[in-house]
């Protein structure tokens, strides 16, 4: 029934790999599994799928053991799992697509600045304390970072996975910048250079040539000698509400400062990392990620219409506290797959066909 479909607006690759099961970290039988149990069906489709003159889309739909091409009514509830904030054109059609009255498109802009994200959470007085120093990269500005903080991390605004982030350390009355030279295997080269005046070369024209964020690099708690942080999928479920999804612990590569499994990085269950703690209480760690999560997102779902799908990147201190790093609107969630937390890795799939149901029910959303 089309009252019943669930549109998950994808883009061209993704959608190209469905039929022969190459959808890369996406799994979409997840989706089809969860389906069944809030019976629903998702229907998958492009923007340019999309006929807004009679409100028609040529989607993707399971049937019978395949998938295949079907001309149906646009649905009323749209999941965004495509980035399209470098289309002009193709955003225009998602803000068209959007304002329609009756339709509900959730996670409809799912990339927003880093710099953004953490001047609205300081808005919040009660999360401010959980934010590190952070600014937009100048060269003037990471001379100040720099000069007040043992270490800064210097960062694309928009990017993910970790790709273009380098580190300046105080080294005495030194300073070393630690930055990617290429890749091998998926994971990047680092090359370092020592410097006292003038900033590197390197960290001046990339901050020039495309928006970067200086942030204050905190002191973070280790597992087996290696910082760790954390990817904590926050979601809206069948009853509307934010819920903590999951929690995966990625630890880096040794000798590497960054986390992220597209880096080196290793994951694990946050549990297994904190019997490396054992100073601090493990319930105690996760309440208190999860009180800052839920928190975060609420308010950040008070600035950002029609948020209901987020993956933090939160690490912990020493002393158990926890830090927020960054918010990615579309999680790729394999970091729950690459430590072997399927439940968590469905449940993923499962909540916003979840909270798909909670909307096709009438309900408003948060």
């Amino acid at each position: 029934m089309s009252d019943r479909n669930v549109g998950v607006l994808i883009n061209n690759n993704m959608l190209r790999g469905i039929p022969r099961g190459r959808t890369g970290h996406e799994k979409i039988s997840f989706y089809e599994e969860s389906a069944r149990e809030y019976d629903i069906t998702p229907v998958y489709f492009r923007l340019q799928d999309i006929s807004m003159q009679d409100e028609k889309v040529k989607a993707l739909v399971f049937e019978n053991g395949s998938y295949r091409w079907r001309k149906l009514p646009l649905p009323k509830v749209i999941h965004n799992r495509a980035l399209y904030f470098k289309n002009p054109s193709a955003n225009r059609k998602l803000e068209n697509l959007c304002s329609k009255k009756g339709r509900i498109v959730f996670n409809r802009w799912n990339r927003y600045g880093k710099l953004f994200v953490h001047r609205l959470l300081m808005q919040r007085e009660d999360l401010r304390p959980h934010l590190p120093e952070t600014m937009k990269a100048t060269v003037k500005s990471v001379r100040a970072l720099s000069s007040k903080h043992e270490a800064v991390i210097v960062k694309p605004s928009s990017s993910s996975i970790g790709k273009g982030i380098m580190k300046v350390d105080r080294i005495g009355t030194r300073w070393r910048l630690t930055y990617p030279s290429g890749l091998r295997k998926g994971s990047s080269l680092w090359k370092s250079v020592d410097f006292k005046f003038k900033l590197p070369a390197v960290l001046r024209t990339n901050i020039v040539r495309k928006p970067h964020v200086a942030q204050q690099r905190l002191n973070l708690a280790t597992y087996l000698g290696r910082p760790f942080d954390m990817r904590v999928s926050v979601q809206r479920g069948l009853d509307g509400k934010w819920q903590m999804t999951g929690i995966a612990a990625k630890v880096a590569k040794k000798n590497v400062f960054v986390t992220n499994v597209a880096q080196g990085g290793t994951v694990y269950r946050l549990d297994d990392v904190l019997r490396d703690l054992p100073h601090l209480n493990p319930l105690a760690v996760r309440e208190s990620i999860e009180r800052f999560s839920l928190s975060a997102a609420e308010h950040l779902s008070t600035r950002l219409p029609y948020l209901s799908d987020i993956g933090f990147d939160i690490g912990i201190t020493p002393e158990g506290y926890p830090v927020f790093i960054e918010m990615n609107l579309r999680d790729l969630r394999y970091s729950f797959r690459e430590g072997g937390m399927m439940e968590e890795w469905k449940r993923t799939y499962a909540n916003p066909l979840a909270y798909a149901r909670y909307l096709l029910d009438g309900n408003e959303p948060g």
